[in-house]
């Protein structure tokens, strides 16, 4: 029997998404650490380059995501039929298909590497680091996306306790190498880039192990028969997360610009060290939302619609007080976090304090927007999910960041996330309750 298979309640969901959301949260705990490096090796430029850059690495993070979670969804649900052949073959032939894709979209980002960095907002001044940072997490995208992908095919396969130890070594591996890279060897920032593409690489060592070499699980790496449904399905479906994370890069790239226009070098390391907090306090939302996809997607394959309305029910109760702890947890962290960042640029840090202070009301509408996308992704409705994703990111995101300024500012850029969150929640649950007949919710 399937370790999805399991009683209901809060104890259980949560015991079961724990692994997943403390894996999100030291994910980007490490992800804080590699900022903090930067700043102290190379200083707040260096910051700033690194988030100039995120968008080409996003890309290739986006492909992951997007094959990952329509594709866990869609092989939970052929476990839960039984169909354990299918299972297999679909998930061995969306991984190898996966990672030639990144390969070729990591061709091409070296190809227009110069010219991209240029239209994502670095001036003259941070263009060099610009181009050292991100040269080799492109070249590693291969190997990031392929240990992405079996991190969440863990969770499908019961085992989400081994995606937190997977993840978790990777980024201690990610944090030692930083400091003997940057401290020890003086390899600047093209030496973090380097430790983070080889942290993140670590869990494809340990996936191809427990699903190829010992291969005792319930999903194992076989040759596969070309199945291209599997492949079309895995993308429709999981296309609302591809479309939150290139739309999340798209709005990047508008705020980076925004920031450099209004502030200069120092707006944009400001905003960067609000979106290191932000990360962090929504990791508790993105990993509960991964954590208990799969059991959804099990519970449907199963037909199971009383297991599938708890777990629906009982999650928009856990996330309401997630979202409660998060927004009064940011008011406590955000100055000592602030000042790490910005130790010896006064401005800055007065910046990024006051900004993250107006935005971080957005925590308490944030986890149902998360939610809500990943939800419709782990009922196989692709379409529902894409649409809450596009709207929450390019219409009321990207529209308020566009707004919003021009009336207030710069306080209007750190306004504009709150107001685009609030909007997202109040389409989510239109279409939560739209579908309630569908879905048994």
């Amino acid at each position: 029997m399937s370790r999805l298979a399991r009683n209901i309640t809060y104890g259980s969901i949560l015991r079961f998404a724990a692994p997943t959301i403390l894996s999100f949260v030291f994910l980007n705990i490490y992800f804080i650490i590699d900022g903090v490096f930067v700043t102290r090796a190379v200083g707040t430029a260096g910051l700033a380059a690194v988030n100039i850059t995120m968008p080409v690495f996003g890309v290739i993070m986006a492909l992951a995501t997007m094959m990952t979670t329509g594709g866990s969804a869609l092989i939970a649900s052929l476990l839960g039929a039984g169909k354990l052949d299918a299972a297999r073959n679909g998930f061995s032939f969306l991984l190898f298909s996966c990672v030639a894709g990144s390969a070729l979209v990591a061709t091409l980002a070296l190809l227009l590497l110069r010219p991209l960095i240029g239209i994502l907002g670095a001036d003259a001044g941070l263009f060099p680091l610009c181009e050292a940072y991100i040269m080799p997490l492109v070249i590693s995208g291969p190997f990031i996306m392929g240990g992405v992908i079996l991190d969440g095919f863990f969770i499908v396969e019961g085992r989400p306790t081994l995606s937190m130890v997977s993840g978790m070594v990777g980024g201690f591996i990610n944090i030692a190498l930083d400091y003997v890279f940057l401290f020890r060897w003086g390899m600047g920032i093209e030496g973090a880039a380097i430790a983070s593409g080889i942290g993140y690489s670590f869990s494809a060592v340990v996936g191809l192990f427990y699903f190829g070499i010992w291969g005792k699980g319930t999903l194992a790496i076989v040759r596969p028969v070309p199945c291209w449904n599997i492949l079309k399905k895995s993308a429709s479906n999981g296309v609302s997360e591809m479309v939150s994370m290139l739309s999340g890069s798209v709005v990047v790239i508008v705020l980076n610009n925004i920031m450099m226009g209004l502030a200069g070098e120092n707006g944009v390391a400001a905003i960067s060290i609000a979106q290191y907090v932000e990360e962090l306090l929504t990791s508790v939302y993105m990993g509960y939302a991964e954590g208990v996809a799969p059991l959804m997607s099990y519970n449907q394959g199963v037909r199971d619609f009383e297991k599938i309305r708890r777990i629906f029910r009982f999650s928009l109760r856990i996330i309401a007080g997630f979202g409660m702890a998060t927004f009064l947890c940011s008011f406590l962290v955000v100055d000592p976090v602030v000042a790490i960042f910005a130790e010896g640029n006064e401005d800055v840090f007065r910046m990024a304090a006051h900004g993250f202070r107006l935005f971080a009301v957005g925590f308490l509408f944030v986890g149902f927007n998360i939610y809500g996308s990943s939800l419709f992704t782990a009922l196989n409705n692709g379409r529902i999910s894409a649409l809450l994703s596009f709207c929450h990111t390019l219409v009321f995101l990207l529209g308020m960041l566009l707004l919003l300024p021009h009336f207030l500012g710069v306080n209007g850029v750190w306004l504009a996330s709150p107001a685009a969150e609030f909007l997202a929640m109040c389409m989510a649950f239109l279409f939560f309750r739209l579908q309630m007949g569908m879905y048994g919710l």
